[in-house]
């Protein structure tokens, strides 16, 4: 068996990815992921789980084929696959669900087998802010479509693979950066994401954005998406139940959510910017807000859309699972596909 760095132009990943250590890859928000290609009969991956909450799986897609991978605490070498047919095979490793981050140190596989060039990108670049939807937070709970969430599922049935953010993106095609995480909302001291709470302010130019150290910039020159869609909103009324509704509440968090939009748009070549929230129940007022903030950056003149899918709000008082998540995809894509063709030029 043979030990192969996970480095190199034959390694594909997206995401924002900390390789700030040798010859190794910590993968750190949810969806980011890693795709490339191998001839061979099997393959295991070398990976240390930095577990900070409840964080104990991994997914890999092989030649199309999903799969959930349980990883230990520490440092293991995890097989991904085995008895295959000794051909090529196109692989993406991604970051499942929350809770932790992992680092990949490399894989292993058999002496007389290959990593082979990998599946080009696709052209076209998109960037998530979101919370738990866009993370993919409880999506695999089908048996719960559009009601409440089971009750002690600790992660299990999370799968960033089924969210509407990465769904849309293989619709498109897209390469996608899917900067979500469950419970945030725009402000520190607000939401569920992390005890005392950590907002989007300041986790949105992060690579490693959770309270465990360290927490790192992100270097926005690493990737400038065509379009960007703001997800944020959700959890924003907590602890301040009905906020929205208090006229200085309101346009101190407008005011917020719009400087960061500035700031990520200011890295990129005019990027289109959506605002949308999900199909899981909030108030309306938040949505309001959205358009509010969709007038106030110039509207569609300045390339600034907020979208609103046909149940937004309405379908369910539990995160969405597949087929809202599928659903949620298919009206964004329809709606990225009708904006000019030069939304997608450099």
């Amino acid at each position: 068996m043979k030990h192969i760095k996970p480095t190199g132009d034959k390694f594909n990943y997206s995401g924002r990815i900390d390789f700030s250590e040798p010859d190794s890859a910590v993968f750190c928000w949810t969806g980011s992921y890693l795709s490339f290609s191998f001839r061979g009969t099997e393959i295991s991956a070398v990976i240390e789980n930095l577990k900070y909450w409840y964080g104990r799986f991994i997914g890999f897609v092989i030649d199309g084929e999903e799969k959930c991978i349980s990883i230990p605490d520490g440092e293991a070498e995890v097989l991904l696959a085995s008895g295959l047919e000794n051909t090529r095979h196109d692989c993406v490793l991604y970051k499942r669900m929350e809770g932790h981050y992992f680092k990949l140190k490399g894989f292993v596989i058999p002496d007389d087998d290959e990593i082979l060039e990998p599946i080009p990108k696709p052209r076209k670049r998109i960037e998530f802010y979101g919370d738990s939807v866009t993370a993919g937070s409880v999506v695999d709970a089908v048996d719960y479509v559009g009601q409440c969430d089971p009750e002690n599922h600790d992660g299990v049935y999370d799968n960033s693979w089924h969210s509407y953010s990465l769904m849309t993106a293989r619709l498109l095609p897209a390469e996608v950066y899917n900067t979500a995480q469950g419970g945030i909302a725009i402000f520190d001291g607000t939401g569920y994401f992390e005890d005392p709470a950590l907002g989007l302010e300041s986790c949105y130019d992060k690579t490693r954005y959770c309270s465990m150290p360290p927490r790192t910039q992100w270097d926005f020159s690493k990737f400038v998406p065509h379009v960007i869609v703001y997800a944020v909103g959700q959890n924003d009324d907590h602890p301040h139940n009905g906020c929205i509704h208090d006229p200085e509440y309101r346009e101190k968090w407008m005011k917020r959510y719009i400087e960061i939009i500035k700031d990520t748009r200011s890295h990129t070549n005019h990027a289109t910017v959506i605002l949308a929230l999900t199909v899981l129940m909030h108030d309306p007022a938040w949505d309001e807000a959205l358009e509010e903030i969709k007038n106030r950056l110039g509207g569609e003149e300045n390339r600034v859309y907020h979208f609103t899918y046909t149940r937004c709000g309405q379908a369910t008082p539990g995160h969405p699972r597949i087929p809202e998540q599928e659903e949620m995809a298919h009206e964004l894509t329809a709606f990225l596909k009708s904006l000019p063709e030069d939304t997608w030029e450099d």
